[in-house]
Formats: C-alpha cells, structure tokens, sequence
C-alpha cells in the first residue's frame, strides 16, 4: 500500500544567502530524505529508512523528527557562523570551519581556517583543513600551499603527504604528486588511498608526458598500485573501478583516468559523509550532541572499518565515538538512580550506586575534555 506523502520545508537567511531543508518520504525507497540547499544549489541530503509497515502517524512523526533534527542543526551552524568574530580560539575555529565544511558550506569554513591559522600560524591542522576546502573550490595552487605548510609542521603524518600529493597532482605535476605518495606509504604502508592516487599519477603522467623516467614502467607500476589498492580497500572495486581497469588494458588512458578519479571522489564523498569527528567534538561543546548523532556514528565506522580494517583513523574515531556514548549511557543511569530515589528516599543501594555513576561521569568528562583539546 502506497503510504501517504509528507513533505516539509523550512527557510533560513542570513546575510546575502538563503537555505532551504526540505524533508519528504520515500514510499519506493523506504526512506525519509532530508536535502539542505543553499540559494537554490544542493548542498547535503541525508536520510533515514522506515519499515514497510510504518503507520502513517509514526511516518509523519518519523518526518518531522528528521526535518526539525536538521532545521534545529542548521540553525545553530548559522548562529555559531555569525557569532565566530568573537572566537578567539584556533581550535574552536578549526572545530567549527569543520562542521561547516562537512555541510559543503566551504565558503564559510574557509574564512574560519583563514583565521585560525593568523592567530596560530603553527597550527597544523589550520593548514591542512584550509588547504582541504581550498582544494574543494578547485583553488589548486593555493591548496598546495596550504598542504605544503602543514607538511612542513607535521612531516610525518601520512594524511598531510597524500593530501599535498593530490595538489600536485591537480596541478599536472604527477612527478612532485609520485613523491608525496610514497612518502604517504612510508609512513603507512597499507594506505589505500594512497595507492589509487599513484596510479592516478602515473596515468597522467603518461598522458601529458611529464616526465620520462616516471613513464618508463608506468604500465607495470600503475597495476602494481591499483592492486594493491584494491586489495586494501575491497569497498572501491565497483563499476567505475572495472571500466577503469577495462579502459586502462584498452590503452584508452583518459577514460581510465576519468573512472578512477571518479572512484577516488566517491569515496571522499562517502568519508566526508561517516567522518564528521572534529564536527561531534564541536557540537559537543556546545552541548547541542545527543544519542541519536552520536548512534548514527557509530554505525557508519563500523561499517566503514569492516572495509578498511588496516585504517588507523577510523578506528581512533571509532574509539572517540564510545567514548561519547558512554557518557549518555552514564547519564541515563544517574537519572534513573535519582528517579529512584525519589520514589524510595532510603533507597541505600540507589544512593551508594548514584554517587559512584556521579563519579564516572566526572572521569569521562575529563577524558572527552583531553579530546577537545586534540
């Protein structure tokens, strides 16, 4: 039976932009979609699936609960934007530019990495998220900038070298981008990424003829990397993946590249979308986390590690993500305990058991504190 269709939107403006949430129903998918846009260009969707048998008031509730989630959310990144000139702190700029580059809102996030990294220009993180949405709005020669700075502060983190190395690779010049990648895979040998991205490299190279010596065995080395990337990130070999392999064999090398550049931004997209861990720790400081976030966070690393079980990353996020929940497991318990205590005042157990779950709750704040503060 086909359910009844609900549908939901919301305006909000703030300075020269609008956005607009709007939530409906899917009765074919079985979903709620929620899509976020902003004068008139998608910016985000997200959904939530429903049983075949959902009632239609529990659907209605089910669609008003997303639509107010997101509207309530969106809300408040408009409302920490507009009051950022009071943030003095790099990290909380840092933390807040995040959330907003998590919502494709990359012309407001890049205002607040500008600023962290005048206010601390050895703030490595700074650089690197600066020269991510840099990258976002095509601006290459700046990105690599960006990426070169963060590199010079943190020479030894993978991430910052792959990143740099897709700059460079941007910019056409696939020799600087095979040497970034290696270093990459020095520091983390089963970094997937990193191996689409030298194949990546190599491709181009023999298309522009960069540089002779990288296109000498460039055949052999780029199968050697997608090999190896495959094996590391099984979730990756999907029909692009194939046409790409197919078009690469066929010697039809700008084909080839095209798919497997696209498998590389479909996968960014994908993390982009389960790796929300600087937007968690901001929202959390301004108490506006809950269950629901946090439950949904969970589930997208499980899933994500089940693929990419060799990324350190995820499962740090991962651990940060039950390190959140348990706080609002432990919050839960103390007011039960005090439910209880209500009801029966000389409840001695519920007593003795409150002050300990009161205690716990004061470690774990301490922990999730350490975390805010990177």
């Amino acid at each position: 039976m086909t359910q009844q269709a609900f549908k939901l939107n919301t305006r909000l403006a703030t300075g020269d932009k609008e956005y607009l949430i709007q939530t409906v129903n899917d009765d074919h998918g079985k979903r709620v979609l929620t899509s976020l846009f902003s004068n008139g260009e998608l910016l985000d969707t997200f959904e939530e699936k429903f049983d075949s048998g959902i009632k239609s008031d529990d659907l209605k509730k089910l669609v008003n609960s997303a639509h107010e989630d997101r509207r309530r959310e969106l809300q408040q990144l408009i409302e920490l934007y507009q009051n950022s000139a009071e943030i003095a702190d790099p990290k909380s700029l840092h933390y807040l530019g995040q959330a907003l580059y998590y919502r494709r809102m990359y012309l407001e996030s890049i205002k607040l990495f500008q600023k962290s990294v005048e206010i601390d220009p050895e703030f490595d993180e700074g650089w690197l998220n600066l020269g991510g949405v840099q990258f976002a709005l095509n601006k290459f020669t700046e990105a690599c900038q960006s990426f070169s700075k963060a590199v010079e502060l943190r020479p030894k983190f993978a991430d910052y070298r792959n990143h740099l190395g897709e700059a460079f690779l941007a910019l056409d010049s696939c020799k600087r981008a095979v040497i970034e990648f290696d270093e990459a895979l020095k520091l983390n040998i089963y970094y997937g990424e990193a191996y689409l991205n030298k194949a990546l490299a190599y491709i181009l190279n023999a298309i522009r003829r960069e540089d002779f010596n990288l296109f000498t065995n460039q055949e052999e080395m780029t199968k050697k990397a997608l090999e190896k990337a495959s094996v590391i990130m099984p979730d990756i070999v999907d029909q692009d993946f194939l046409e790409g392999q197919k078009f690469f064999e066929q010697g039809n090398l700008e084909k080839a590249f095209a798919r497997f550049l696209t498998c590389r931004e479909k996968r960014r997209q994908q993390k982009d979308a389960e790796s929300s861990d600087f937007y968690l720790k901001f929202m959390l400081g301004t108490g506006s986390l809950n269950e629901k976030m946090i439950a949904r966070r969970i589930k997208y690393l499980q899933s994500a590690i089940s693929n990419n079980p060799h990324y350190p990353d995820l499962h740090y996020e991962l651990a940060v993500a039950y390190t959140l929940m348990g706080r609002y497991i432990h919050e839960k318990a103390i007011e039960e305990y005090k439910k209880a205590l209500s009801v029966n005042p000389d409840f001695e157990r519920a007593k003795k058991n409150l002050k300990l779950a009161e205690n716990e709750i004061k470690g774990t704040d301490v922990v999730i504190n350490a975390i805010l503060k990177g």
